[in-house]
């Protein structure tokens, strides 16, 4: 028997058995039919579900990648601040895997969380010259060239917060 025989077979098979279980079989192919029009013609809003399961993880590493940057701006001891600066950094590190590690589900979610991805990806490096420069240049305002920096790489992460807070107005 060869390949050809074979699916004949089987061909045969499946013709046979839908013939002795018509009501089934059209049963099935209407479920078929109904389910993929729901799935490709609705309209699912996951921001909702985001904003419950995966926005609090990626608040928390926000919230302390800029609460280390407030502290460091606001210190008045040189090495603290420096310290506080590095701590930053490696925060600003941590939020980019936690964000990385959420996957949403529908094209929106995704696109608006790859600006999400760009923004902290963009800060690391900035991050990573600025403490490249601190350490060839010791009176370096390092705390002034990232609040510039970071004023325009907002913009990038204000895309996320638009979508983000586009379904509960």
């Amino acid at each position: 028997m060869d390949l050809i025989e074979l699916l004949q077979s089987l061909g045969r098979s499946i013709l046979d058995g839908i013939r002795r279980n018509k009501l089934p079989a059209a049963l099935s192919l209407l479920a078929l039919i109904v389910t993929t029009a729901f799935a490709l013609t609705s309209d699912f809003d996951e921001r909702p579900r985001y904003r419950r399961f995966i926005l609090p993880e990626i608040e928390k590493a926000e919230n302390q990648f800029f609460e280390a940057m407030r502290q460091a701006e606001q210190e008045s001891h040189e090495p603290w601040r420096m310290l506080y600066f590095l701590e930053g950094h490696r925060l600003a590190k941590k939020a980019l895997r936690v964000i990385r590690s959420e996957r949403p589900m529908t094209i929106g979610g995704r696109k608006a969380q790859s600006e999400l991805i760009r923004y902290y990806e963009l800060v690391d490096e900035e991050l990573a010259i600025i403490r490249t420069e601190m350490s060839n240049n010791d009176s370096y305002d390092y705390i002034g060239e990232w609040n510039r920096s970071n004023m325009q790489l907002l913009s990038i992460r204000d895309r996320w917060l638009e979508w983000l807070t586009a379904g509960a107005r």
